[in-house]
């Protein structure tokens, strides 16, 4: 334990969160009493829940390789009717999925909450390059119903805020831990706002994106969103270590809009969405 202590010194609060979140559920673990540690000290707005997920295994159901997603996931999508696959009211707040939580049942996340991706494997997909903020990697698509999607983050880099113009996005963290920024346009909810907003939005122009979820992710823990949430942007706030996260889009899409100025919400730049390496081989 004395090293353990050390170490921790070494570590960002979020770092420290994280470790004793994977330690605590380790089955039969002396952890599991451990309360974790208070990230006051980061800029975010809600401390990571937990999954009790260990490294992504789900503990009622065989794990899956990413070969066996690749056969399990459209049969599952060929079930599921478009409403089904819509998931706005799970995670409505931070987008967190809690697989162990059957109040919240989601097949897709429960599919993937039982995903175990060794490093070995992942290797096999990730491509990381030093020019570019994070790479897309693509796992395995049908061209129909799903693309799977692996994305290697270069320290301290995020992507632009953008939307999903599918059934949603679900992503799982598989190294290291991400944060992700949710955003929504002013003018839609001004109805709803709480005084601490409105407060806020008297600062604001009418055109502007207002940040409303800020969240950070450990490995192991699935997040979802669609454009009823609003909009997001992911990174990897680790100045030193890369994170890789696992991408599941239903259907696939060609391309998406970006924001690269919030405070110009009606003005979005549109990207066509491109793969840096496809089944393993760089593009």
């Amino acid at each position: 334990m004395a090293t353990l202590c050390a170490t921790q010194l070494l570590l960002t609060s979020i770092d420290v969160y994280c470790l004793i979140t994977s330690l605590s559920t380790l089955r039969g673990s002396t952890m599991a009493s451990i309360v974790p540690l208070s990230i006051s000290s980061v800029r975010v707005s809600q401390t990571p829940e937990k999954n009790n997920l260990p490294a992504g295994h789900h503990p009622f159901q065989t794990p899956l390789s990413l070969e066996n997603v690749s056969v399990e996931l459209p049969q599952l999508l060929q079930k599921l009717s478009p409403a089904k696959k819509m998931k706005s009211k799970f995670g409505m707040k931070t987008g967190s999925i809690n697989t162990t939580n059957r109040e919240q049942h989601d097949p897709i996340a429960d599919l993937l909450g039982r995903v175990v991706l060794t490093e070995k494997e992942w290797k096999d997909y990730a491509l990381f390059d030093s020019s570019k903020k994070y790479t897309r990697n693509l796992i395995s698509t049908d061209n129909a119903t799903y693309t799977l999607l692996l994305l290697c983050w270069n320290p301290g880099m995020e992507s632009p805020i953008h939307d999903h113009p599918c059934d949603g996005c679900w992503m799982k963290v598989c190294q290291g831990y991400v944060q992700e920024c949710r955003y929504v346009a002013k003018k839609k909810n001004s109805n709803k706002a709480t005084n601490e907003r409105k407060k806020e939005e008297e600062t604001m122009n009418d055109d502007q994106l207002w940040c409303y979820s800020d969240n950070t992710y450990c490995e192991g823990q699935l997040a979802y969103i669609t454009d009823s949430m609003g909009y997001h942007k992911v990174g990897n706030p680790n100045a030193t270590v890369p994170a890789v996260t696992l991408h599941l889009y239903c259907p696939p899409f060609d391309q998406c809009r970006i924001w690269l100025d919030p405070d110009n919400a009606s003005k979005p730049s549109k990207s066509r969405v491109c793969y840096h390496s496809v089944f393993g081989s760089k593009v």
